[in-house]
């Protein structure tokens, strides 16, 4: 038996505002948001159980406006919102349903899109111009940043224009796509409903637009601000305790979302801070000047914001979830390699400013985040309608969802939660990705190599955890065929050995290894000498001799190696720990049984 500290992960978690504990004249603010995400655009098939309950399914599809030249499709297929709800779902949002299909199976109508306030000729339409009506608070000169006005936003910019369209036309998109979602909380949920309410289903939408001609609007428009880089950020942020580290934020006071530019876009940032001002200003929330879930359940506002970060934009149609969310990859980790859990009763006890002092606030956000995700996407109806009814008393949102005396048995979800990580060939095989994974563990899941073929090939992994799975050099090669971007790697016992040497020397900016009890030897040590970043190496129970003690010592960034049950000689084992007096050297603790 063997106990390990795993590789560590946590800087691929990073710190967000709601986990050091912000505030701003005494007011605790929204969080910080995670640097990355992916999520995946599938096709799916589901079927309705007998209880209402969603089986075959692992995320909700919603559709996106398209360009009026875009070519219409009638068979868009997936698990979508109102049907997720099961048989609750108000005859308004199925409504708007089948609105949002009549205009995918006709883009170019022009009656739905002037309902939806699409524009005529485009997929987007923005204006912009130098700006003059910045908030006072930013401190921007007239004339020194850019206005960008689109249908539902006011983008003030310092970032170049390029940047600005595109940040405009993702807020746009991320608008549409959370209406379809959230339609019982959404604002515009009764005006919507009210216009439908008398097209029956034998009525085509076109139809029944055409003879009741009207329009979606809103009461105003959503506050966001860019900066041109991370120091201007911070500049505007002013003292902000853990500013520096952040990379979006969500300002209650403000009611303004406030990003920076950067050479790489962040996707999840941005949705996870326009989910908290979306439930704050594009409802009918009754908080004022309150903050929701100050007293109790703030794991849920916390938990729906991370929940977003799994959207996915595709050519057609979004999906939000999936086995594949960047959040669940770290979730699997926690919980299936380390151990570690987080029960709901802990979880739901905590209001915001009790969660934002915990020593392990981390932690805290990513069980959050992975029971938003099974409550969400484990299939059961009841569930999802106990989400929206937490969700609209937290922010006070009146509601037409039917949701009274939606209870959630948390013993229960306790128990399963370990069952819905673990994915298996069948689960991939049901719900395919057909994009470029980031990140990718599998670690404590049932997956062979026939499951991984249906995993879309990927040269921008970052993270690749297999371990345990029974794969071996081929499976590896196929997935990451050029592995340049791989930083962390986890191949333990599988059954790699030396073949995949000439992969592993593609591989130069690894920064952490572990080709535990594999047969990987000299020859695969050899091939990770000119990853000069490598900062932690376990070749635990390898086939390495006394040769690749030479090249362990030139690894110039290495701070931890553990050579133990390999063929490296107790000299050898010396010649480490004396030629580099602060390397670590064989810190796990190895025991039989």
């Amino acid at each position: 038996m063997q106990t390990k500290q795993p590789i560590n992960l946590h800087g691929n978690e990073r710190p967000r505002s709601g986990e050091i504990g912000i505030s701003s004249r005494g007011v605790q603010e929204s969080c910080w948001v995670r640097w990355c995400l992916l999520s995946c655009f599938v096709v799916l098939h589901f079927v309705i159980g007998t209880s209402g309950s969603v089986v075959a399914a692992d995320r909700t599809t919603l559709f996106l406006p398209l360009a009026p030249d875009a070519k219409g499709s009638e068979s868009v297929q997936g698990l979508f919102a109102d049907v997720a709800f099961g048989d609750h779902a108000s005859s308004g949002w199925k409504s708007y349903r089948r609105l949002w299909q009549a205009h995918h199976a006709d883009p170019a109508n022009p009656v739905i899109r002037r309902f939806l306030g699409l524009p005529l000729k485009a997929d987007f339409e923005s204006t912009a111009k130098r700006g003059r009506a910045a908030p006072r608070w930013l401190g921007w000169k007239a004339g020194s940043y850019a206005q960008v006005d689109t249908t539902h936003f006011v983008l003030y910019s310092r970032a170049n224009r390029e940047d600005s369209m595109r940040v405009a036309e993702d807020l746009e998109r991320c608008y549409w796509v959370w209406t379809q979602m959230f339609f019982p909380l959404w604002e515009s949920n009764a005006q919507v409903s009210l216009a439908l309410k008398d097209m029956g289903d034998e009525v085509s939408v076109v139809s029944f637009l055409e003879s009741n001609p009207q329009r979606i609007t809103a009461r105003r428009k959503l506050r966001v601000v860019l900066c041109s880089d991370a120091e201007e950020y911070r500049k505007v942020l002013g003292a902000t305790p853990g500013v520096e580290l952040s990379t979006g934020f969500y300002s209650d006071k403000y009611q303004t979302v406030l990003l920076f530019a950067s050479d790489q876009d962040d996707p999840a940032t941005r949705r996870h801070e326009l989910v908290h001002q979306l439930f704050r200003e594009a409802t009918r929330s009754g908080l004022g000047r309150s903050q929701p879930a100050a007293n109790e359940g703030f794991w849920l506002i916390e938990g729906i914001a991370g929940y977003f970060e799994s959207l996915h934009l595709g050519p057609e149609v979004a999906t939000v979830g999936g086995w594949d969310a960047s959040r669940l990859q770290f979730a699997r980790y926690r919980l299936l390699v380390g151990g570690d859990s987080m029960s709901m009763d802990e979880l739901r006890q905590d209001g915001r400013e009790t969660a934002q002092a915990r020593s392990d606030i981390a932690r805290w956000y990513a069980h959050a985040i992975l029971r938003t995700h099974q409550l969400l996407d484990g299939g059961n109806a009841r569930d999802r309608r106990w989400v929206y009814d937490q969700l609209a008393t937290r922010y006070r949102i009146k509601s037409d969802a039917e949701t009274e005396g939606v209870g959630v048995n948390w013993d229960e979800l306790d128990r399963s939660v370990s069952k819905f990580l673990i994915v298996d060939d069948q689960h991939l095989s049901g719900n395919l990705v057909s994009y470029p994974i980031q990140q990718l563990c599998l670690a404590g899941c049932e997956v062979s190599e026939t499951g991984l073929q249906t995993i879309p090939v990927s040269s921008s992994m970052q993270w690749l955890d297999l371990s345990h799975l029974p794969i071996g050099n081929a499976a590896v090669q196929r997935l990451v065929p050029d592995p340049e971007k791989l930083e962390q790697l986890n191949l333990e016992a599988t059954r790699i050995d030396s073949g995949l040497g000439k992969w592993l020397s593609k591989a130069m900016n690894l920064n952490e290894v572990d080709l535990s009890w594999t047969k990987a030897d000299d020859v695969a040590m050899k091939s990770l000498e000119d990853a000069a970043e490598i900062t932690t190496l376990w070749m635990t129970g390898t086939q390495i001799s006394d040769q690749s003690v030479a090249v362990i010592m030139r690894m110039p960034d290495l701070k931890s190696v553990d050579v133990q049950r390999s063929k490296i000689s107790d000299e050898g084992v010396k010649q480490l720990q004396s030629g580099r007096p602060q390397l670590e050297v064989n810190p796990l603790e190895l025991r039989t049984q």
